[in-house]
């Protein structure tokens, strides 16, 4: 998000507190100490795997989300739901990275009750996260739900034998990549009473205004698109939409909260460029400026990376109009 009264629009001029995923607060007041210790283990244990199965599959500070594969849907083999957020980033990344063509996964007890056996799997699950609902286990007096991050390991169906899968593969649709981006960018501006005007890329908060220049001043077409994209993803984080800021009036305390919106911004405007067939790597000359070293991020502070990728496919799915 950038300061509308400055021609660097890349300055920070707000405070945003990053929101989780899923439930915000989980609560954990028990009675049992040892019970609340357990838990944030197996919170921290399963954020873990996760950065771990990403740092294993990335290469130096590669920009990864900018990666076209991203696009590919990943669903689990007995519900066929896709994973979303981070789960869908993890399985997408592993399976890019290891060629594996089918876009199923399951875990191991899946696969066995399906007939079906792994070859060659060992090392080879993929951690992904969910939410225990613990309201079994612990009621308060609110009668809220209380859930607990937990991880299971799923396989890519290419490890798997003796299970017959009719996979059907999306045709390849020839379409206007400006009409197609046009109608997402006008959409979301009309949908959800956005304003646009005429200036540097930027987004301000407080007016609700996103200000681009015309396509003409832009270098290509891709950087114009990526640019407006990653104005758009800002202008979600508003409190009448995501919320993601505390404030309409914001002020960033440090670099460190202003990268991680910025991250939310350009995974954002990467995953809409995939789908309107831009190429999101127009953006990364301006990206790698204040992403630099995002590799050591995720290392230092991987829960805030598993939240920022997280908010970052609420925000494309807002701005396309999904409901998952």
């Amino acid at each position: 998000m950038k300061n509308d009264s400055t021609k660097n629009h890349r300055q920070a001029n707000a405070k945003t507190s990053l929101r989780g995923e899923a439930p915000r607060k989980h609560g954990w007041k028990s009675k049992n100490n040892g019970q609340v210790k357990q838990q944030k283990n197996n919170v921290s244990t399963s954020i873990e795997k996760v950065i771990e199965m990403i740092q294993t599959h990335m290469e130096g500070d590669e920009l990864i989300w900018h990666k076209p594969f991203l696009s590919a849907a990943q669903a689990n083999v007995v519900s066929k739901n896709e994973y979303r957020g981070i789960n869908h980033f993890v399985t997408a990344l592993v399976a890019f990275k290891l060629g594996y063509q089918s876009p199923y996964w399951g875990t191991f007890r899946q696969i066995k009750e399906l007939g079906g056996s792994l070859i060659d799997a060992k090392g080879k699950g993929v951690p992904i996260i969910f939410f225990k609902d613990l309201r079994n286990i612990e009621e308060t007096e609110s009668g809220k739900k209380r859930f607990v991050i937990q991880h299971s390991f799923v396989f890519n169906f290419d490890l798997v034998e003796d299970i017959d899968l009719t996979l059907s593969h999306p045709e390849n649709l020839d379409f206007d990549q400006d009409k197609q981006s046009e109608i997402i960018i006008n959409d979301y501006l009309e949908r959800e009473a956005v304003r646009l005007a005429t200036g540097n890329p930027s987004y301000a908060p407080t007016t609700d205004v996103v200000r681009m220049l015309p396509k003409e001043q832009f270098i290509s077409q891709d950087e114009y698109y990526s640019a407006f994209f990653h104005e758009l993803a800002h202008s979600t984080g508003h409190n009448k939409r995501l919320a993601r800021f505390e404030t309409e009036q914001v002020r960033y305390e440090s670099k460190e909260d202003y990268s991680k919106e910025e991250l939310v911004a350009e995974i954002t405007a990467a995953l809409i460029c995939h789908v309107c067939g831009v190429d999101s790597q127009a953006s990364i000359k301006n990206s790698a400026a204040y992403l630099q070293g995002w590799s050591s991020f995720i290392k230092e502070s991987g829960s805030a990376f598993i939240t920022a990728v997280g908010q970052a496919y609420k925000a494309k799915d807002l701005i396309l109009d999904q409901v998952f």
